[in-house]
């Protein structure tokens, strides 16, 4: 009988893959091969912290959005091409296949899954452990042989399940840029459905007040832009170190080159630390790499060293703070690599808000109470907590980033824990987030398209329907780590539009339109 020959290649040299702040991923295998029909079935076990599903209040669940790549020899890694049925999960779990455009019908070849959420099937609680997940890879799609050596590397990254229906844009207060009904300031805007939003100077029209980067005051929004009424999944935290790392190494040289700041295109490093291109880690930044690099065009091998000790990936390398440096094409060809796309601002704001009324100059957790950190506890392991239990925002006087979800503690509320109102975590403070604004044309093109899970050659994002590299597309929002505590509040839109300068205070996280 043929078969595929599968050699499983560990991460980060352990047998555990993390992405987010708590997805595990562990015993990869090919099994039940189908050569008529050219399938497999990639087998694993998943497991993750806190899962939940409500039928009541936001009527939402948590998911991981699992994703497959493989490398036939010493080739690029290559995004797997899934059914969009025919998987098999735990009892009490579903799933659900992310089709590449959810609008088109399924088709193996020019619409097939490219990922599939994992999720409660029933309202409940409670940490997930589920053994021998199946997915069905159709593995002719991608054009190998029943016989092809393959390497195989599976992904999950956790995400949250924002509801169908109308919200509210603005809060009616003084934020800077924000949006309302014209020709009121204090009242907010209704956002009912996806068609086109008018915006200017008549009554009923979407406006907002003219201030630093917030737009040009045109429109109209345009019906493809993604208002937000539409169901849609929110990574559940900002991109980590690790998940970053996890990204470089599946890349090119030549890809890896255009994602880092350091010149790595010799064989000695002096700034190894390759986010902020230095020699010591700077504003907790640990992503690096060894001083030594093998010759292009084989790849160079990232990993975490925060502690600064040459002894990569130890418990004090911080690959669970947000990472922080990202350009827009950063985060572009992230998202693009795991089939995601970028939020809209008006999804920030949903995501932030929720249907429920807003109160005026209210923060992303729903009220005016905001309590800074002042240190941490297990600084840069996987435990870090805020070293007051008050804490709710990372901010001044701390000045760094902090590990992603750290304010998610047991017994806390929302208001507590720093969450949206769906449960979605640090969407003010710790860093900047990047999406695509409706202040100017660059952002009102923008049509939600997923990513494809392959990038070009370069290294960069080959979707063009997106905002590029120069464009005043690209909104930051949400505050960060040295900001203003006025930018932590949901409708402030200081700084809506930025092209792609490389910051510390910068990172991001992506969206995917729910199947």
């Amino acid at each position: 009988m043929k078969i595929i020959l599968l050699f499983i290649t560990l991460m980060l040299s352990h047998a555990t893959l993390v992405l987010s702040n708590n997805v595990q991923v562990t015993n990869t295998k090919l099994v039940s091969q189908n050569t008529v029909d050219d399938f497999v079935m990639v087998q694993f076990d998943i497991s993750w912290q806190n899962s939940w599903r409500l039928a009541g209040g936001p009527a939402n669940w948590d998911a991981a959005w699992i994703f497959v790549k493989f490398r036939v020899g010493p080739g690029p890694w290559t995004h797997a091409f899934l059914h969009n049925s025919g998987h098999v999960t735990c009892e009490g779990l579903t799933t659900s296949s992310g089709l590449l455009q959810p609008a088109l019908a399924f088709n193996p070849t020019t619409n097939p899954a490219t990922g599939v959420f994992l999720f409660r099937s029933e309202p409940g609680t409670g940490d997930v452990n589920c053994q021998q997940v199946k997915l069905r890879w159709n593995y002719g799609v991608n054009l190998l042989g029943d016989n092809t050596q393959v390497d195989i590397k599976v992904f999950a990254i956790e995400h949250v399940y924002v509801p169908s229906g109308p919200f509210m844009v603005g809060s009616g207060g003084d934020e800077n840029g924000a949006l309302y009904t014209y020709p009121t300031l204090t009242n907010p805007y209704v956002v009912n459905s996806e068609a086109a939003i008018p915006v200017g100077q008549t009554n009923g029209n979407l406006y907002y007040q003219s201030f630093g980067f917030s737009g040009d005051q045109q429109g109209p929004i345009p019906t493809a832009y993604p208002k937000g009424t539409l169901a849609y999944y929110a990574m559940k935290y900002e991109i980590s170190q690790l998940g970053y790392i996890e990204f470089l190494n599946t890349l090119t040289r030549t890809q890896q080159a255009t994602r880092v700041r350091t010149n790595i295109s010799g064989t000695s490093i002096s700034n190894r630390f390759v986010m902020s291109n230095t020699s010591t880690p700077n504003y907790r930044n640990g992503v690096s790499c060894r001083s030594v690099i093998p010759a292009s065009p084989a790849p160079v091998e990232f990993a975490s060293d925060l502690d600064n000790n040459s002894v990569e990936n130890g418990v004090m390398d911080g690959q669970y703070i947000v990472c922080n440096y990202l350009t827009w094409t950063d985060l572009t060809a992230y998202l693009d690599w795991a089939s995601l796309r970028p939020m809209s601002e008006l999804e920030f704001e949903k995501c932030a808000r929720g249907p429920v009324t807003p109160l005026p100059n209210e923060y992303v957790w729903g009220n005016h109470t905001l309590n800074l950190i002042q240190n941490v506890s297990n600084g840069q392991t996987a435990s870090e907590i805020p070293s007051t239990s008050y804490a709710n925002c990372t901010g001044a006087p701390y000045n760094n980033p902090t590990r992603c979800g750290m304010f998610a503690r047991a017994n806390n509320d929302r208001s507590t824990s720093g969450a949206g109102f769906y449960g979605i975590m640090d969407l003010a403070g710790n860093v900047l987030e990047r999406g695509v604004t409706i202040g100017f044309p660059e952002g009102r093109s923008y049509t939600g398209i997923h990513g494809n899970g392959t990038l070009a050659a370069d290294g960069n994002t080959d979707v063009t329907s997106w905002p590029g590299f120069q464009s005043l597309g690209a909104y930051v929002r949400g505050g960060a780590f040295l900001g203003n505590p006025t930018e932590f509040r949901t409708s402030d839109r200081a700084f809506t539009a930025m092209i792609n300068p490389t910051t510390y205070l910068i990172g991001g996280r992506g969206v995917r339109t729910a199947p």
